[in-house]
């Protein structure tokens, strides 16, 4: 006979601040699952995405409302994006550049590499994106999710 596992459920107000290490309790609202660790509880995240100060994409989807979304390009090897009016670089929860244009000179080969990420400043995010064989200032995309 196979044996029956039960999982601690209710709505996410209710979810305790600790549980027995190991034990599963899911949301039924939120539709999150969380472990127990024996002197908390952490979300057990099953999808591939970025994590800043403890806030996880999905958040965002639940409650979309409580956020601001900014996004742009920038070109350049180093630029930089700005908080919306109102808003600080506090209120950053998550950032993601990509590269929009590379202009590459000469010949790529073995010992080329590309490079694009960025970084948490007092009053901005600083974007920082280039490759070692780089004729002409690449070019970034990035997005921005600023929580009041």
């Amino acid at each position: 006979m196979g044996t029956n596992i039960r999982i601690r459920r209710g709505n996410k107000a209710d979810l305790p601040s600790s549980a027995p290490s190991g034990m599963p309790l899911w949301c039924e609202d939120t539709k999150q699952l969380y472990i127990g660790t024996g002197s908390s509880v952490q979300i057990i995240h099953t999808y591939d995405a970025d994590t800043l100060d403890s806030y996880h994409a999905s958040s965002f989807v639940l409650s979309s409302n409580q956020y601001v979304f900014t996004y742009g390009y920038n070109t350049g090897t180093t630029s930089y994006a700005y908080p919306p009016t109102n808003y600080t670089m506090s209120n950053l929860v998550a950032f993601i550049p990509s590269v929009r244009a590379l202009h590459y000179s000469g010949d790529v080969d073995y010992n080329d590499s590309t490079y694009c990420y960025w970084a948490k400043e007092s009053s901005r995010v600083k974007i920082t994106c280039y490759n070692t064989e780089q004729r002409s200032n690449s070019q970034v995309n990035w997005l921005a999710i600023w929580r009041k």
